[in-house]
């Protein structure tokens, strides 16, 4: 649910988002060499700048784009080349909540995808705890360490699951821990995700030109299950 597109640009909530995207960087060491070789293109959508910094020491040919909305994100590869692989990592795509906008999106990277190429993201599965729990709720999510300032962060949400448009308000609750375990500072943060449902995903691919399809289930390569916790999608046409 917690995707890392930074939609504010408040440097606190920046951190968070690299906090969790180191957490999270052996997905991008699985998506690259799982689905290309050492020289192959790459573009990846909506990743944090210090994410970069740490993909840009361990892969080459890799850039990078922000991922806001179809117009800005058609803008920004104009006059660019294809890529043999698009990714969208950190849940990216659920930060787009406008089901017409998912389908302009990825109507637009098809064009920029090489025909061996692939355009690989992932999703949360769809959970009914979140679709049915009370808003005024808080749950706990995670407690991840904090590399760079020898401390940890703790991540708690309030959630709000909106039926009709399949879209999940967030309310992120985060304290930062030092060394010691006592709290240094706290934030709150409003997002919106949305859910996409497995075979409402496999159809609007479909619908936007992509042909073969492949659904994996982890960040392993295992195939796509009914224990699985993740969808992820790698799609080429």
């Amino acid at each position: 649910m917690i995707h890392l597109i930074e939609n504010n640009r408040n440097s606190v909530w920046s951190e968070v988002c690299t906090v969790i995207g180191r957490y999270k960087l052996d997905q991008i060491s699985f998506y690259i060499k799982e689905f290309t070789s050492n020289s192959s293109s790459i573009l990846i959508l909506g990743c944090p700048t210090d994410i970069q910094k740490d993909i840009n020491k361990t892969f080459k040919n890799v850039e990078f784009l922000d991922f806001s909305n179809s117009y800005g994100l058609k803008k920004s590869l104009k006059n660019k080349e294809q890529y043999q692989l698009i990714l969208i990592p950190f849940l990216g795509i659920m930060s787009v909540i406008d089901h017409e906008e998912q389908e302009n999106i990825l109507k637009i990277l098809r064009d920029y995808i090489m025909p061996s190429g692939k355009l690989v993201f992932d999703v949360d599965i769809p959970d009914m705890q979140v679709m049915l729990c009370d808003p005024a709720t808080t749950f706990f999510e995670h407690q991840i360490y904090n590399d760079q300032k020898s401390g940890s962060i703790i991540i708690n949400t309030q959630r709000d699951y909106e039926e009709y448009t399949q879209t999940i308000n967030l309310n992120i609750f985060v304290e930062f821990l030092d060394s010691s375990g006592a709290v240094d500072r706290k934030i709150m943060n409003q997002i919106f995700s949305r859910y996409t449902f497995r075979w409402e995903m496999y159809n609007l691919l479909l619908l936007c030109g992509y042909k073969s399809i492949d659904l994996y289930g982890d960040y392993e390569g295992n195939d796509y299950s009914e224990n699985s916790h993740s969808m992820i999608w790698a799609s080429s046409f």
